[in-house]
């Protein structure tokens, strides 16, 4: 990755968990949010995740990647 996409990042949004969530529970909106900086995974699979079951235990501020959520995407 070069400089310049590094930066660029830094203004991106990406999918992060804003409350914490429990294994098997239901992915909410209330759980995960688009923020800076772009180092999760991308906004527009917000809704792909919503509704699905959390693989494991997820402590609030961490980045959402498909591993987190039960089947994947």
């Amino acid at each position: 990755m070069t400089e310049k996409q590094k930066k660029g990042r830094d203004f991106s949004r990406s999918l992060y968990v804003v409350k914490d969530i429990k294994k098997g529970e239901v992915i909410t909106e209330e759980h995960v949010r688009s923020i800076r900086p772009g180092f999760g995974m991308h906004p527009k699979h917000l809704y792909e995740i919503i509704g699905k079951v959390a693989s494991s235990d997820i402590k609030k501020g961490t980045r959402m990647t498909e591993s987190l959520v039960e089947g994947g995407l």
